[in-house]
């Protein structure tokens, strides 16, 4: 294991003589390893009971013992508990508050960066550079424009520059089934804003004006297979709500890259299909229904699967809540609360492990380690929300130390709760095989690699579950990128 960095906090403290509060006093981050933190115990808005933890680094929970959880759980979450946790499962409680700091060249950017950024007139972010575009210190809890500057915050949080690798994304299908599993690779490259390029452009090669750009290639089913896609974001979307992605895909049916809209794109792009449905009597999902609406677009291929019962038409891209749009929102902060969460996995997912336990429900991270984090609590509400939007509002959950997401629940426009998200991590540090930074071997990593997540559906009682467990968040050399930046690799296998 590496050794740790001092927390994004304790190393910006140099900036509170310039700002009313230290951090430490606005959003207090436990020490590490500290299992009696003050401070963010109980759900937002409710005192502080002052009793211990009932739980220490190393306890197991079963089903039987949850309720001791309850106060270190999101309320939406223990609402609808039963699709996250079942009876056999075994919670590890893992360390308390483990420093997961980014690297000290995001902190010196942050530091270098402080007091520039600023919203313009319509939640835009202007005058950014790179690291944090807001300094913890800095943002007062009674602003107005808290809730959006911790928002920026989360977009912009350490992600080293984005992710690549395999995934497998599962949708959940009433009492008797699931959907055929979608199987490829995805990557997002940051191309502008990294901190570990050369300040003041911050700029990886061949960005051209691009915030990042993702992709990626179906392997699985056959009628999906060699569908391939790119997602371009330009830092022009950063200041204007009008400027939408550019979205190319390779259909292997026409052998040609068409150019798709993005109107209604606000997260990571995936291709649509119609997939089979298939009985299975080993995963009792309790009512029938295909996933909610959002995150991909696009045309459908049907995928016929031998003894299959029907077709569903999948509305994920598996990779929800990862990337945001701030602009579209107003955002407020609820409060801070110490919660549990599967952080830093343990056991494998796929591809490490293709057969998994995940409950009745498909959705159950919950046999694996879960770590006591501080939690930021963001309400958003979108600003243009139409009129049948399942996502008008979302309750975020994110870790303070990292801004990683944890928990999410998204409501309608009027105000029912319509999904329920839980993400899982893995820690870079913990992983031997992990590659380096390909310009400079030395520099630190340290970085969350988000390798799983799980959505209820709650307005029509379908699921899905995404599953990443090798995604690397390091990027690839140079040459390689400027690859994946052509929409003329599309035909080219991705």
């Amino acid at each position: 294991m590496r050794a740790r960095t001092p927390g994004l906090l304790a190393a910006l403290a140099c900036l509170a003589a310039a700002t009313p509060a230290a951090a430490a006093d606005l959003w207090p981050l436990p020490a590490a390893e500290s299992c009696s933190p003050t401070g963010g115990r109980l759900a937002p808005g409710q005192p502080e009971d002052g009793t211990p933890l009932p739980f220490q680094p190393g306890d197991t929970f079963g089903l039987d013992r949850l309720a001791v959880l309850e106060k270190f759980l999101p309320a939406f979450l223990w609402q609808e508990r039963d699709r996250f946790f079942f009876d056999g499962m075994r919670i590890e409680i893992g360390p308390c508050f483990r420093d997961y700091a980014p690297p000290a060249f995001y902190r010196h950017a942050t530091a270098a960066g402080a007091g520039k950024a600023r919203l313009d007139g319509e939640g835009g972010l202007v005058d950014y550079g790179a690291g944090l575009p807001f300094a913890p210190e800095t943002i007062g809890k009674d602003d107005a424009e808290a809730g959006l500057r911790w928002l920026w915050n989360v977009e912009h949080r350490y992600q080293a520059a984005g992710f690549r690798g395999k995934f497998r994304l599962v949708e959940l299908v009433g009492r008797t089934g699931r959907a055929e599993p979608l199987t490829g690779e995805m990557f997002k490259i940051l191309l502008s804003h990294r901190a570990d390029r050369p300040a003041p452009k911050y700029e990886a090669a061949n960005a051209r004006g691009n915030f990042w750009v993702a992709g990626g290639l179906f392997f699985t089913p056959f009628a999906a297979r060699e569908h391939a896609w790119r997602q371009y974001r330009n830092v022009e979307s950063m200041t204007s709500v009008r400027r939408t992605d550019d979205l190319h895909a390779y259909l292997p049916q026409a052998r040609r890259v068409r150019r798709i809209s993005a109107a209604d794109t606000e997260g990571l792009y995936m291709p649509a299909f119609s997939v089979g449905v298939v009985q299975d009597q080993q995963l009792p999902i309790a009512v029938g229904g295909a996933a909610g609406a959002g995150g991909a677009v696009g045309g459908s291929v049907a995928v016929g699967v031998p003894g299959g019962s029907g077709t569903l038409q999948t509305k994920r891209s598996g990779f929800e809540g990862l990337e945001l749009r701030p602009n579209l929102y107003a955002a407020k902060v609820v409060g801070l609360h110490d919660v549990i969460a599967p952080i830093n996995l343990a056991n494998p997912l796929w591809p490490a492990n293709a057969d998994r336990d995940f409950g009745p429900w498909g959705l159950s991270f919950a046999s694996d380690r879960f770590e006591l984090r501080r939690a930021l609590v963001l309400d958003a509400t979108q600003r243009r929300a139409a009129e049948a939007s399942e996502t008008a509002r979302m309750t975020l959950y994110v870790d303070l130390q990292t801004l990683q997401p944890l928990y999410v629940a998204t409501f309608d426009t009027r105000g029912e709760m319509t999904n329920i998200g839980m993400y899982a991590s893995r820690w870079s540090e913990d992983r031997t095989d992990y590659p380096r930074w390909p310009d400079d071997p030395a520099r630190a990593v340290r970085v969350l690699d988000p390798v799983g997540s799980a959505f209820a559906n709650l307005a029509e009682s379908g699921s899905w579950r995404r599953e990443s467990w090798e995604l690397v968040s390091t990027p690839p050399p140079d040459d390689e990128v400027k690859r994946k930046l052509s929409t003329g690799e599309l035909t080219k296998r991705h």
